[in-house]
């Protein structure tokens, strides 16, 4: 009897170890279940706010768009008032001329005609404003009327200038040999031979070019132009 009482005591325990032990487990996966569906509710806020992160990004980009175009059609207008006000200034500054040359005339009040200076300003504010059109009228008006003036080398330097940015290769060949002719000792010389050479290679003659580059560099060695015509002489083939 001792025996079975304590058999029966044993199973009793061991019962009790077992249930404990299920209940314990099924505890275990109801917490995990709980975790589970917590990190579930994190992971939809998370892929919400990347949602609206997300259209918050592509409304700011459209806002972007639309700010450099305005920006664009901003700069444009600027552009277009900057060129209007330029060709205004030019035109005023030329009926200022038209009005004194009158009143100097016969029975007029004025002290005489535009001076040199003026004339030759004139021109170059038009080459600078890239109106190289009035700019040539205004250097041509200034070595006819003032051949031996002050400026004109200058004149006769910007003229070719004029030309060269227009791409007329061979008027402004023509105007940088009158300057380099008539003013051989002059600072702009060396800079109108090289302007030169810059022509004849625009105008498929290599051998020309070649010859105005190495004539440069042994006639001008210390011309900044010198350093250039060396460094472009390596680059044309040897006639």
């Amino acid at each position: 009897m001792g025996r079975f009482h304590g058999s029966i005591v044993v199973m009793l325990v061991l019962s009790t170890l077992m249930l404990s032990g299920c209940v314990a487990t099924n505890q275990g996966i109801t917490d995990l279940k709980d975790e589970i569906y917590q990190l579930q509710l994190k992971l939809n806020e998370v892929q919400n706010n990347q949602a609206n992160l997300s259209v918050k990004m592509d409304t700011v980009s459209t806002s972007m768009d639309s700010l450099n175009a305005k920006l664009e059609e901003t700069d444009g207008t600027m552009l277009l008032l900057s060129q209007k006000l330029d060709d205004v200034e030019s035109n005023l500054s030329r009926k200022v001329g038209t009005v004194s040359d009158k009143l100097s005339g016969p029975g007029g009040s004025g002290s005489g005609a535009p001076s040199p200076n003026k004339v030759y300003q004139l021109a170059y504010t038009d080459f600078a404003r890239g109106k190289y059109d009035l700019a040539i009228v205004g250097f041509r008006s200034y070595l006819t009327d003032f051949p031996n003036g002050q400026m004109a080398p200058q004149a006769q330097y910007y003229l070719g200038e004029s030309y060269f940015a227009q791409e007329q290769w061979e008027k402004a060949v023509f105007e940088f040999a009158v300057l380099e002719n008539k003013y051989p000792q002059e600072t702009l010389a060396p800079t109108a031979r090289y302007k030169r050479a810059l022509c004849y290679e625009q105008l498929k003659q290599p051998a020309e070019s070649y010859r105005l580059l190495t004539s440069l560099s042994e006639e001008y060695p210390q011309s900044p132009e010198a350093a250039l015509a060396i460094e472009r002489l390596q680059k044309l083939p040897h006639p």
